[in-house]
């Protein structure tokens, strides 16, 4: 089983990617990350494995542990 890591908090996430001036689908493109992936991370239908959390917390400017649980 793969590991996997949960936002700390989906909607403020959401916020930050608005805020940057992208959408969902050119920031899911600007970090390398399949769009549909990208909507099932942002409304938790499904969790991104470590090496993705860190490509959208690199998007984000941010360090992974400020958007994910470890």
């Amino acid at each position: 089983m793969t590991e996997t890591l949960q936002f700390k908090d989906i909607e403020g996430t959401r916020k930050m990617i608005k805020m940057s001036g992208e959408n969902f689908a050119s920031f899911s493109k600007k970090v390398k990350v399949d769009p549909s992936m990208m909507s099932n991370y942002l409304t938790g239908k499904k969790f991104p494995s470590p090496p993705t959390a860190k490509k959208i917390a690199n998007g984000l400017g941010k360090d992974m542990y400020d958007i994910f649980f470890a």
